[in-house]
């Protein structure tokens, strides 16, 4: 009997060491933290709205759309801090390739070769999210930069043309995304952003201005590396 009464008292004695322990564990896990230093990459989806205007009627008006959808790709480096009311903020800046592209013959004219590119866009934004522990929702806005290339050729009349009248473009970004810590360091994310350039207006030797509007819309997935 005495040898019964001590394993019992033996064995409360360890399950009670072992749920004390479970408790300092429970109480000592620290939720995840987003400060750091981090770098990555990300693929996606790059919409390039393009609406060229003939302003003086030279072409008989109206407007045409050279927009495209392409593929982007590039990568990023930020930093986050959060605070202790799990609010986080940061800043991150990226550069991505993008494929978006379109040449065509004007419309209503065979005479006239229009080209429409952009081959680079990147941000520098602030990012603002709420920390649910490895969950982060964020808002996010910026500079945005783009490498554009307008050019309108008509091959009868070299004169009545508009050169290329694009290059490298400065413009602001806003959009949203989520975040999530996969492991301590790696982080997955997915994000929207709209980017807007403007207009840009060129004169031809005739005299004729066209006008083009430019808007982007990406949305891409990517994954980080937190320091």
């Amino acid at each position: 009997m005495k040898k019964i009464l001590l394993a019992t008292t033996c064995f409360l004695g360890l399950a009670s060491a072992a749920s004390a322990a479970d408790v300092v564990v429970e109480q000592g896990a620290a939720a995840y933290n987003w400060s750091g230093v981090y770098v990555g990459g990300n693929i996606g989806w790059s919409q390039l709205k393009s609406d060229w205007h003939d302003i003086d009627d030279d072409w008989g008006g109206g407007s045409y759309d050279a927009g495209s959808d392409g593929v982007l790709l590039g990568g990023v480096v930020g930093y986050n801090h959060q605070f202790t009311n799990n609010v986080v903020l940061g800043f991150e800046a990226d550069l991505a390739y993008t494929s978006n592209s379109k040449s065509f013959d004007a419309p209503d004219s065979g005479r006239v070769d229009l080209t429409n590119k952009m081959n680079l866009f990147g941000t520098v934004r602030g990012r603002l999210g709420y920390a649910f522990d490895r969950f982060l929702p964020y808002v996010t806005g910026g500079l945005a930069v783009a490498n554009f290339k307008h050019q309108w050729t008509e091959t009868a009349d070299p004169t009545d043309s508009w050169p290329d009248f694009g290059g490298a473009e400065a413009g602001w970004t806003a959009g949203a995304g989520i975040e999530y810590a996969l492991t301590d360091h790696w982080t997955a994310k997915a994000e929207y952003l709209y980017a807007d350039f403007g207009d840009v207006t060129s004169t031809n030797e005739d005299g004729y201005r066209m006008t083009v509007d430019r808007s982007v819309n990406t949305v891409r997935f990517g994954v980080n590396y937190k320091f």
